[in-house]
């Protein structure tokens, strides 16, 4: 992958910490609707990757708030 490929993936991530964004992919919302980020980069790491690789994805369409 190009580094203007990679750009352009992260381009259209959602960088905000909401819950609307991360719930499921790199945290678990509580409910107040806040983040828990428990578990660490073995448990969400993945779905992570997976989420900024694959736009379509669920995880994908989920960060980039589609």
């Amino acid at each position: 992958m190009s580094e203007e490929e990679l750009y352009r993936l992260l381009s259209t991530v959602r960088w905000a910490r909401k819950a609307t964004y991360r719930d499921g992919v790199a945290a678990v919302a509580t409910a107040k609707g806040t983040l828990n980020f428990g578990g660490g980069a073995k448990d969400a790491g993945g779905r992570v990757a997976d989420a900024l690789l694959y736009p379509d994805s669920e995880h994908g369409r989920r960060i980039r708030g589609l």
